[in-house]
């Protein structure tokens, strides 16, 4: 449960501040292009995450993962509470950058010691929990943060020290993995015999990665942009909106582990994910009332909280022991990438067909297009997948 919640604090990033970005960017209104910053304090985090988490994995493949783990976890605090008392904008976005540092080697090694804890059908299942986990809290962060939000747009980020808590817990319930045999040259033996090292394999499912980090971050960084399009205002409303959209993640999550996984090969998970998160993003383009708009986002919720598991299970299923860091490093770069990516794009779409509800509106025409890919991949590859035995963890 401790690296399922450590998971889960990335999540707060997006969940916490959300509701509370208008009334920030109002705050910093004279500042030359607040459009543009305000909302990459939201998502500066995940360009380094993007840039060292491949770094911060390769590095646990070497030196182990619970030491960086426990480290990564209490600085958290320092860096996410920062802007609490920091004045300027530019302080607080390099501030911002400090928290990416952090997250960058706290999201890759608790995934990888998922997968080094576990094997096979036990582990997608975990996997699986551990979006349901962030999406709970998430919840949670959106409740609080839409109430801290009334309080002004600095409280929020007092929740950010609940790393330290945590890792005081990381310290006494967490083991290092041990290590079979990790030279890169030969199999692991808890791999089972099908699980090699594919570059290319791991560079298509980044590439996926990108483009489920944009679509993932729509709601968290826009919702509450096109409720002010809408007249509304209350943070507490909007902050229930972004728990309703949390909500439907635990729903698609759930769905994913328990119902989709066992049934539905990986392109036609990627059909289902696309073809749910694309049409609640032409939903939220075309809605004019609050509840319409709220359950918008719920149903773009559902398809996110399928698509995130489905990504992740997929890459983690293909990566042996010896390469497990590096590959997991890869792919929270990459949807980390997408991530930061994701108010450029949609701003920008926003600025040229002119609204905000017009570029989420382009963004689901396009993941509609991709749900669409993904349906041919699925009848063109009938070739069933192979089966992944399971095999739990028996190095503590």
């Amino acid at each position: 449960m401790v690296l399922l919640t450590t998971s889960g604090l990335t999540s707060m990033v997006t969940a916490v501040l959300g509701p509370s970005l208008p009334k920030m960017q109002a705050h910093f209104a004279g500042v030359t292009n607040a459009d543009y910053w305000v909302p990459l304090t939201l998502t500066v985090p995940m360009l380094v995450m993007a840039a060292l988490s491949v770094f911060a994995g390769a590095l646990s493949d070497r030196i182990g993962r619970k030491r960086l783990l426990v480290g990564s976890t209490a600085l958290y605090s320092i860096c996410g509470t920062a802007p609490l008392y920091l004045d300027s904008l530019s302080s607080i976005v390099l501030s911002r950058v400090g928290l990416g540092i952090m997250e960058a080697v706290l999201m890759t090694i608790s995934t990888c010691m998922i997968g080094d804890y576990y094997q096979g059908t036990q582990r997608g299942k975990y996997m699986s929990l551990q979006t349901t986990v962030a999406a709970t809290l998430a919840f949670t962060f959106n409740l609080l943060g839409g109430l801290l939000g009334e309080l002004g747009w600095r409280a929020p980020y007092s929740m950010y020290a609940i790393g330290a808590p945590l890792a005081l817990l990381m310290a006494i319930y967490l083991w290092e993995p041990v290590r079979r045999n990790c030279a890169a040259v030969a199999p692991n033996p808890v791999d089972p015999p099908e699980v090699t090292f594919r570059p290319l394999s791991l560079l298509g499912i980044c590439v996926l990665a990108v483009v489920g980090g944009i679509v993932f971050l729509i709601v968290p960084i826009h919702l509450g942009y096109l409720f002010g399009l809408l007249g509304v205002r209350s943070s507490s409303q909007i902050g229930m909106a972004y728990a309703l959209n949390s909500v439907g993640v635990v729903l698609g999550t759930l769905s994913f582990g328990w119902v989709i996984a066992p049934r539905l090969r990986v392109a036609a998970q990627l059909a289902l994910c696309f073809a749910v998160a694309g049409g609640g993003l032409l939903l939220m383009m075309s809605a004019n009332t609050y509840w319409g708009l709220s359950l918008a986002a719920m149903t773009n919720g559902f398809g996110a909280g399928l698509m995130l598991p489905t990504l992740v299970t997929w890459n983690m299923r293909e990566l042996p022991f010896a390469q497990r860091g590096l590959g997991t490093g890869a792919f929270q770069s990459s949807i980390f990438l997408g991530m930061f990516l994701n108010p450029l794009v949609i701003v920008t779409l926003g600025r040229l067909l002119g609204s905000r509800a017009a570029g989420v509106g382009a963004a689901g025409v396009a993941v509609l297009a991709a749900a669409l890919v993904a349906v041919i991949a699925a009848l063109v590859t009938r070739r069933p997948e192979p089966e992944r035995t399971v095999q739990p963890f028996t190095g503590h």
